[in-house]
This record gives structure tokens, sequence and C-alpha cells, in this order.
């Protein structure tokens, strides 16, 4: 029995080691274990996904996508990606500028004429895409009006477009700065509505469909039915689990609900077409002084390597996305429990399978 199981050991690392796109069993040893330590099975789910050369290497899931019915994460779980959705926001963008339909140089309010009515100069899409702007956050208006933006029932962009209607200065002139703003991307999303003529959650649906992303799809109603859900949890720091309840319905700049197995779909495309969109939407965006942010994406080094990521946290919910474009090597994480960090975790696996 010794001797079989040594056979079928060894069989199983030759399996995972020809080819260039493979991973070696001891790895695959090495990032199980990650995951267990991270997540207990009876605690708040993650799953965890790789991409090189244009194939999928790993896909687990490990823990639950809801306590109260005691339902497994899984490779149906929808969960909220937060704000790594903003690549794909910016996506939609991107690909109405290749069709003519809009110009990255144009200005905000050639298609929103109630924004800053009061700044002189132009404020150009392109300055939403990379957070460029200087138009204020959000979450950090409604908090001067002693609010607090997640317990908002129904909080929608109509609502944020309101709120950016009263304001009448920037933080700083367009295009000479980078300061982080989700209210760029609710802005985009009405942009892409404006020029659609469609609802932004219709048009990215069918965005979504063109991708083969069929379980995809950002908030339409904070009380909607979305199927496969995974609630939200963190402990708090009380020792106990607590699940925050969603009651807003902004989207654009996050509350993309999403499955792992539909982001690797998406990750496998991205390194294997040489389509003129995907190629573009990974680099720095033309024109711009800002070299460090792109198509809602960090153009970063990670780990001491060229990389392309973005992460998102959105109370119990978060994800991460790191690309290594000279590698061609993707890792992506998303998960309902609150007391994991996905960005270190996605970090710690990259340091396994770039090791020298």
């Amino acid at each position: 029995m010794k001797d079989l199981n040594n056979i079928l050991i060894a069989s199983f690392v030759i399996l995972f080691s020809c080819g260039s796109n493979s991973i070696e069993f001891q790895d695959i040893k090495v990032i199980d274990s990650i995951l267990h330590s991270s997540v207990q099975t009876n605690h708040p789910g993650i799953g965890v996904g790789i991409v090189r050369d244009g194939e999928i290497i790993y896909e687990k899931y490990r823990g639950l996508s809801n306590l109260q019915h005691q339902i497994p994460f899984s490779h149906k779980t929808r969960s909220n990606i937060a704000s790594t959705a903003k690549q794909f926001t910016a996506l939609m963008v991107l690909d109405l500028s290749l069709k003519e339909k809009l110009d990255l140089d144009d200005d905000i309010r050639k298609y929103l004429p109630n924004l800053y009515k009061k700044v002189a100069g132009k404020i150009r899409i392109r300055h939403l895409i990379n957070h460029s702007s200087g138009i204020h956050e959000y979450v950090d208006l409604i908090s001067q009006e002693g609010k607090v933006w997640w317990k908002h029932v129904g909080l929608d962009n109509n609502d944020i477009m309101k709120l950016l209607e009263k304001q009448n200065d920037l933080q700083f002139k367009p295009g000479k700065k980078y300061s982080y703003s989700n209210s760029n991307y609710n802005i985009l999303a009405k942009i892409i509505e404006k020029v659609t003529g469609e609802q932004f959650t219709d048009y990215s649906k069918s965005f979504f469909e063109d991708l083969n992303m069929l379980e995809t799809s950002f908030v339409e109603r904070y009380m909607g039915v979305i199927p496969n859900k995974a609630s939200p949890y963190s402990d708090w720091g009380k020792g106990e689990w607590w699940e925050t309840p969603m009651v807003t319905k902004t989207n654009g700049e996050g509350f993309l609900y999403t499955t792992l197995r539909d982001q690797l779909i998406f990750e496998k495309e991205l390194q294997n077409s040489e389509n003129d969109l995907f190629i573009k939407s990974q680099k720095p965006i033309p024109e711009s002084e800002i070299k460090t942010y792109g198509f809602g994406l960090k153009l970063e080094d990670r780990i001491g390597r060229k990389a392309i990521h973005h992460d998102g946290v959105t109370l119990g919910y978060h994800s991460q996305t790191i690309r290594f474009p000279n590698e061609k090597l993707t890792i992506f994480i998303l998960s309902n429990n609150g007391n994991i960090r996905s960005d270190q975790m996605a970090d710690e696996i990259a340091n396994i399978l770039l090791k020298k």
C-alpha cells in the first residue's frame, strides 16, 4: 500500500508539473494550508483562483456563504467584490471610447451639466477613471451631514448625484493629483447611461454576458434577490459573528456580485486575447499625468515585481485581484469573511508561485 501511495503521489506531481502553466503538487499543498489556516469550515468563506498562461491552475473554496443556513461557499456563490469592480466600469467606458461613442477627453458636464457649474476648467472623463478629478468622496460628504452612508436605506447613484450637484469646489485642479474617490465611478455609471440610453445595470448586464460572465451583475435593488448570494460577516472584535445588512444600492464604484468562476473566465480571456480593448485596459490612461492608476486598476509593483491589481472592501465583503503580466499570472480572491485580509493572502500565494 505504501508503494501504491508513492506512485499516486508521483503521478499527481507529474500531472501538475507538466507544461508552462502547471502548478507543483507541493505548491498546492502550501496554498491549501493557507486557506485552511485562515478560514475554518464553519466560518464565513473564501474562494481562491489562479490563472497562469491562460489556464486555470487552481480553484478552491472553503467556509460558508451563509452561516444561518450553513450553505458552503462554492463555485455558485456570488459575493460582493466591492472596489475591485471598478475595472469593469472603466472597461465599459474604454469600450465606448474605442467605439467613438464618447471621448476620454470630454468634459463630464457635456453629459451631466448640473455638476460643478462654478468650476471653470475641464473635468475630463479620464480624470474620473484614474481618480485625478478632485471630486469629493461621497462617503465623506455624507459623514459631514452627520450620517453614516451604509445605514442610508436605499442610497443609490441618484442620491449621490444630488449630493455632488450641491458642491461648488473641487479638492484640486483636475489632472494634477491622485486622490481616490468612489464618487468618480458613480459619475462614470451615469455617463454610461447618458451615452447608451440604458440603465447602467441593464447595460452592464449585457456587457458581462458578452464576456461570458453570466453570474455577474451590479446590485439593482437593495432588497432584490440575488441567487446564491453570500452574506457579509465580521466579529467586529466581539468574538462572535455578526451579519451586516446591506441596505444601499449604489453601483459603478462597487457592489458587483460575482462568482470566482466568472472572474477566472475573465482572467483567462484577458491573458489569451489580443483584443485591443483588453490590452489598453491594462495600461495607464493616454495623456494622463497619473501613471500609478489606470482603468480602474492600480499600476504599482507588488512583491518587487511589475503588477496590475486592485482590492475591494465593503464591510464583511472583500476581494483582491493581482496580475503579474510578465509572468502571465493572476491571483483572484473573494470572501465574505471580514476577519481575514485577501490582499495579504494574495501576496503570500504570489510569493509561493514566483519563488526563484
